[in-house]
């Protein structure tokens, strides 16, 4: 029987043993995994860089083809039957980690209020499910090894098994920020991911992970990675604009549908808003999963014709592409309260009211950029609580030391990060905006002379 092929852009063959692994062929195609190509990757990043279109889907297989070969290496080089025995859980799990994603990936857990870890667990769990008769068909507990995995808080299985799928550095990472970078376009994935997967190997008891000296450089240029993508991808300044707005948008409306006032719900986000708290001990995982992408723009669509006229034209700024301008706050009144700005959201208010915007609150968006997100790598400090999933090690001497110990360099972009904030609002006053801005320094300036 020939092998089961998908083409793909960053590995080009994707390819399953239909004899070995029939059974994850049946699972990328059940319905809950088939979903994944209905969900953005990169939520809302295509409206800044056009080809960032790849999906949920795309990633999901990639990152069940770099689990396939690190376990392959792990075979050669260790005890190829205990790697046998949690293969099919680690593949599993890293088929279906997203399966839990709402519309717009991590963009939209605020808005419909879920955590899509949670979500995951749940669908695989779900006994109506399609993806759980697959797995409970090859084995009766693999649903449950599964979600274990997935699952941040559980430790019932060995570290090694969770390091490989959600640590510091791990399959699911590798491949984002390939595929993230391939499809911007942006250039800035790219390090040396093969040796990173032929080269980790087991330490001491044999249940923890580590690399070899020779590849410090590799795991170098992968945490400069993650802080390239992050600075000039995820974080990109046109994108934070559209999130907030269309966050700010749902806000609106769930605060007038709540108020009583008809916000034109379609079906399916009529049946999700029944459930006060969507969460899988209160909804329906069929519900749930009916939530998608073409939903929520399909929503946003009735909106744009909706009697509440910021809900309508921030609908229509969405879907013409006609976002928020970023304007940088002025420093803060009090240099202990990094979001103390004194007048300046005030101030806001008033000259967007002056300007005819009704509802300020909808043009006057603050962003949080917490500093965990500018801070590519993050390692546990002391040596007896390291492990492979919170810190990268490599073996000096037959000795893990992490990598920020072995490269003092890294620090300069592995120290911890403040949070930020910025503010967004409509571009025909960014102007007046900075002027405002400019202003309010020159009087708190003015006001510590005189101090």
């Amino acid at each position: 029987m020939s092998d089961k092929v998908f083409r793909d852009p960053l590995y080009n063959y994707i390819a399953f043993d239909r004899n070995r692994d029939g059974w994850l062929v049946d699972l990328a195609n059940c319905r809950e995994v088939q979903r994944l190509r209905r969900i953005h990757q990169l939520g809302v990043s295509n409206f800044t860089y056009p080809g960032a279109d790849h999906t949920r889907f795309a990633h999901s297989l990639g990152v069940t083809h770099l689990m396939k070969l690190v376990l392959e290496h792990l075979e050669r080089v260790s005890d190829a039957e205990r790697i046998r025995k949690a293969r099919q859980a680690l593949l599993a799990t890293a088929l279906l980690h997203d399966v839990g994603h709402g519309p717009f990936s991590h963009l939209f857990e605020p808005c419909l209020g879920i955590n899509h870890e949670q979500w995951s667990m749940a669908v695989i769990l779900d006994e109506g499910s399609q993806l759980h008769e697959i797995l409970k068909r090859e084995d009766a507990y693999l649903p449950y090894h599964v979600a274990d995995l997935i699952n941040s808080q559980d430790t019932k299985h060995p570290a090694w098994q969770r390091a490989l799928m959600s640590s510091q550095l791990d399959v699911d990472r590798l491949d984002y920020l390939r595929r993230d970078s391939l499809f911007t376009g942006a250039g800035y994935g790219h390090f040396d991911w093969h040796r990173l997967l032929t080269t980790v190997q087991f330490h001491d008891d044999e249940t923890d992970l580590v690399w070899p000296a020779k590849s410090a450089m590799a795991i170098e240029e992968y945490i400069f990675a993650r802080y390239y993508m992050y600075q000039n991808v995820y974080l990109h300044k046109t994108t934070r604009g559209f999130e907030v707005l269309l966050q700010a948008m749902w806000k609106r409306a769930d605060e007038l549908r709540k108020s009583g006032t008809n916000v034109n719900a379609n079906p399916v986000l009529e049946q999700f808003w029944r459930s006060e708290d969507p969460n899988p001990a209160t909804m329906l995982v069929s519900d749930y999963l009916a939530v998608e992408e073409f939903t929520v723009l399909e929503q946003i669509q009735r909106w744009t014709g909706h009697s509440d006229k910021s809900l309508a034209d921030c609908a229509r700024r969405f879907l013409n592409r006609d976002g928020l301008a970023m304007v940088e706050p002025p420093p803060p009144v009090n240099p202990l309260k990094s979001n103390d700005f004194g007048k300046w959201e005030s101030d806001l208010h008033l000259l967007l009211k002056a300007k005819g915007y009704e509802e300020p609150s909808m043009y006057c968006l603050a962003d949080t950029v917490k500093g965990k997100y500018r801070q590519p790598y993050r390692e546990e400090k002391d040596p007896v609580n390291q492990s492979a999933v919170n810190t990268i090690r490599v073996l000096v001497d037959e000795q893990p030391v992490a990598i920020g110990a072995y490269l003092p360099r890294l620090g300069a972009v592995i120290t911890p990060q403040e949070d930020r904030v910025y503010y967004y609002v409509p571009k025909e006053i960014r102007q007046e905006a900075i002027e405002l801005r400019r202003k309010l320094m020159s009087s708190n300036s003015d006001t510590e002379f005189g101090n």
